[in-house]
């Protein structure tokens, strides 16, 4: 039998306040600010002079983050919490070009948003703190993204950010909420959403000369890449910013499904994306609305991904196959897909990298970040 969930939402709007310190010695990354108005899908610029930005919410200006180019630097941020209330933060990873491009990776660890789903292993880490040992030992699962020594990598040069994932919402909730089953009961902060918002002004005032963003994720975290942008356009106004979207494949799931995450996590879904509420594939128009003349949103996705299967109720493997190639036809102009067959799951870290059509992940990676106008959808 299953017990009544309960809990608290509230608005995340507000900024993190103080300085990030992170520990141990360190060579300042901080640099000069660069007008980005020139990058090709700028918006406005917000930089100052002092390497800080204003926040969206006309908050305190934050500090940069110190951080030595080249190795990774784990880094807590102040109001951004796990599932059971415990502080985590984040990792960088600056570029020696200050004026390098940045690369995120949101992570991943399933979704949780009823007693069944939290208190049935759904989510991963909700009851664990994410420190910097764990965040390092999943930066070593991608290599294709992170070791600058391959050269296979096309994000070698680019600066790096990993933002762990302990908040079973996709990235995207605000919200507390308590779950009972049977004699079970556990209290989960939904704050993937606010931990967006704790950490974006900090990394924002440490790359200011980016002149591009690329918003990367793995399943959660794939649905995070897209779930999140409007709160990364907020911080990066004169970016360009692209997505790599990993198995956040956004399918209609069955039922009420989608409906009871907004409802469980309060999701913070972008006000201006008519039919969201309603459909997550709705996101594929508002991005590509919302993306700029440039910017490019990639999808990876395997046909019968069956993790993707059990949390979208969409469990036969032909109908999830049918919704994959549906989903092409939504696709506008500088959205692609690199779609393979079969039922795993997270393509960029598998080993070795597969292939579609002929087209191995490396080289249609390659093409994503180079503006290379090959790249296309492939796969069946």
């Amino acid at each position: 039998a299953c017990g009544s969930t309960e809990g608290t939402a509230d608005d995340a709007g507000a900024t993190p306040q103080g300085t990030v310190a992170p520990p141990g010695p360190s060579t300042s990354a901080s640099v000069p600010t660069k007008d980005a108005a020139s990058a090709p899908d700028a918006v406005a610029n917000d930089a100052s002079a002092d390497g800080s930005i204003d926040a969206p919410t006309d908050g305190p200006k934050v500090p940069p983050i110190v951080a030595p180019a080249n190795t990774w630097t784990y880094v807590p941020i102040p109001g951004m919490v796990c599932g059971n209330g415990s502080q985590t933060g984040i990792a960088v990873n600056p570029a020696s070009d200050p004026a390098a491009p940045v690369l995120f990776l949101l992570m991943g660890g399933g979704a949780c948003w009823n007693d069944v789903t939290c208190l049935g292993g759904a989510a991963s880490n909700l009851d664990t703190e994410i420190d910097e040992a764990a965040i390092r030992a999943d930066i070593a699962r991608f290599p294709i993204l992170f070791d600058r020594a391959l050269a296979d990598n096309a994000f070698k040069t680019h600066s790096y950010v990993f933002v762990p994932y302990c908040t079973g919402d996709l990235h995207a909730g605000n919200a507390q909420k308590t779950y009972r089953l049977l004699t079970k009961s556990q209290t989960i902060e939904h704050r993937g959403a606010r931990n967006l918002d704790a950490l974006l002004p900090h990394v924002a005032a440490t790359f200011p000369r980016a002149p591009k963003v690329v918003i990367g994720g793995g399943s959660a975290g794939g649905f995070g890449t897209m779930l999140g942008y409007h709160q990364f356009r907020a911080y990066f106004p004169a970016q360009r910013l692209d997505i790599l979207n990993d198995s956040g494949t956004p399918i209609e799931p069955s039922g009420s499904i989608w409906g009871d995450m907004q409802s469980a996590w309060n999701m913070r879904l972008p006000a201006s994306c008519a039919g969201c509420t309603q459909d997550p594939r709705a996101i594929l128009p508002y991005l590509a609305t919302q993306m700029g003349p440039q910017a490019r949103f990639g999808l990876l996705t395997y046909t019968e991904d069956r993790t993707i299967r059990s949390f979208t109720g969409v469990l036969l493997p032909q109908q999830f196959s049918a919704a994959v190639s549906e989903l092409k036809t939504r696709l506008g102009p500088r959205q692609k897909m690199f779609v393979v067959g079969g039922d795993d799951h997270v393509i960029i870290k598998q080993n070795p990298l597969p292939s579609a059509q002929g087209v191995s992940a490396v080289t249609w990676l390659q093409r994503f970040a180079s503006d290379d106008p090959a790249w296309d959808t492939v796969g069946p």
